[in-house]
């Protein structure tokens, strides 16, 4: 299975290409500027930039695989 990836433009200008898991770690600690989705691109607004979590959810009771959210410098 081909993963997708995801265009992304870093704080200091350069861009790159990466995995949805990658951005979301980009997303959560302000690393990236904007990212591209199909429709366009979407600039990070770092006051309501947040990042969609799951965990809290009530439907999954199995053992809890993922890593923790990573910590902000």
């Amino acid at each position: 299975m081909k993963e997708s990836l995801i265009e992304v433009v870093y704080l200091d200008g350069t861009e790159n290409t990466v995995s949805n898991d990658v951005l979301d770690v980009l997303i959560a600690t302000d690393k990236i500027l904007r990212f591209k989705r199909s429709d366009g691109w979407v600039d990070i607004v770092r006051q309501n930039a947040r990042l969609r979590d799951y965990r809290s959810r009530e439907v999954y009771a199995g053992k809890e695989r993922r890593a923790p959210w990573p910590e902000k410098d």
